[in-house]
């Protein structure tokens, strides 16, 4: 492939997933395993439930006895949750028993407290007031899981619920993928630290704060290593010493076609491979994705916007991919449009908005904002609405494909 030839953003993302790796595996405490992606499946190590369980405080009694109604039964004892009862029912013979406690040999059906009543001088004997199914308020041993059976695949992130199948299958140690290592450039002589206070020329330094919070949200571990002036010397210096020890160099601006665009030049200078430069996406287009031995480049425009947009399109399906994620792409919604959207541009965008749930249906709305460089606006969003490079208006009400970027 030409380098400098614009291509699709469909072609750059498969580039970028065809080349990108997972990372070798880790091992870490069920407790540390939180938002981590599994790279190992998970089998049940035994029966779930281990036992016919009953679902609800009553009587385990025969079926048989039951089945009509009222019926007085002989007590013969009783059975809580972490015990279990030593004999078996016999035909007239019911056992009190308690949430969550093994159903004991014999019974077949279990009938609820509330429709019950002691009975007998001695207390040693029940009234069932309502009939019986045979099954009753049992869940089967193994109903839910097989021992054997795999209960969480290789590329799941973990979150509470898979925590609670790890510890319920015996897994105190979990084998996940480990995080890559992101390091975090801004280019720009302009460019000055959070602390300090701009003059009419300069800019706070926002990208690389910016990027740092989506390596780190992606699973990666990000490391900002500070600003580059607009010289081909310290960008080649720069690039070099953020590939020792990463796994992904991510720079924010120098990727243009100016005099003082440089990253994309001393990349080449220090023998990288370069895939691709120039994407048809908006925001955006100048991306640069290349490779020196075992670390990957983005470099991304500087406008906070499209920094923010080409990250979340192509650098957070890498990293994803490096943890070992089987889905890494951003979740799409298939949404209403709620107000019109003109877009005269060829390229596909990426248009900030916010996504809803109304009356059960999800709906997005675009929202205003002042371009690339409107970082203010863009904080608002917590969706991308994606419209097709032939597509050039759109009508509210209309079907859409929105990619979350935040929390709903």
């Amino acid at each position: 492939m030409k380098v400098s030839a614009m291509i699709s953003v469909d072609q750059a993302l498969s580039i970028v997933l065809e080349n990108v790796q997972p990372l070798e595996r880790e091992t870490v405490p069920l407790e540390a395993s939180l938002g981590r992606i599994l790279r190992e499946n998970v089998r049940a190590d035994m029966d779930l439930p281990p036992f016919d369980r009953t679902r609800m405080d009553g009587y385990a009694l025969r079926y048989e006895d039951a089945a009509t109604a009222p019926v007085t039964l002989r007590l013969i004892g009783e059975v809580a949750a972490g015990s279990t009862f030593a004999g078996a029912v016999n035909r007239g013979e019911a056992v009190k028993i308690f949430t969550g406690a093994p159903v004991p040999p014999g019974a077949d059906a279990v009938q609820k407290v509330e429709v019950t009543e002691r009975d007998g001088a001695d207390g040693l004997a029940v009234l069932i007031k309502e009939s019986v199914s045979l099954g009753q308020f049992i869940t089967p041993r193994a109903s839910e899981v097989r021992a054997g059976e795999r209960v969480a695949q290789a590329g799941t992130e973990v979150g509470p619920a898979e925590t609670a199948v790890l510890a319920s299958f015996g897994y105190d140690k979990v084998k996940v993928g480990s995080r890559p290592r992101v390091a975090v450039l801004s280019t720009g002589s302009e460019l000055v630290p959070v602390s300090a206070r701009p003059s009419h020329s300069q800019i706070r330094n926002s990208n690389s704060y910016t990027i740092a919070a989506y390596a780190d949200r992606s699973g990666g571990r990000a490391e900002i290593l500070g600003t580059v002036p607009d010289t081909l010397e310290a960008s080649r210096e720069a690039l070099l010493a953020a590939a020792r020890g990463h796994d992904v160099v991510v720079t924010s601006g120098g990727v243009s076609m100016g005099d003082y665009d440089l990253v994309k030049t001393a990349l080449q200078e220090i023998g990288a491979r370069i895939y691709f430069d120039k994407v048809a996406i908006r925001p955006g287009k100048p991306i640069v994705f290349a490779r020196l031995g075992d670390t990957y480049f983005f470099g991304l425009p500087g406008n906070p916007v499209s920094t923010s947009v080409t990250y979340n399109v192509f650098v957070r399906p890498a990293i994803r991919k490096m943890l070992g994620d089987t889905s890494p792409l951003l979740p799409a919604v298939r949404t209403r449009l709620d107000r019109p959207i003109k877009d005269a541009s060829s390229r596909r965008s990426y248009l900030p908005a916010a996504l809803s749930i109304a009356s059960g249906a999800a709906v997005v709305t675009p929202l205003k904002w002042g371009g690339s460089s409107d970082l203010v606006g863009f904080m608002n969003s917590n969706a991308l609405i994606v419209v097709a490079e032939d597509v050039h208006e759109i009508a509210a009400g209309e079907s859409v494909d929105a990619l979350l970027i935040g929390s709903l």
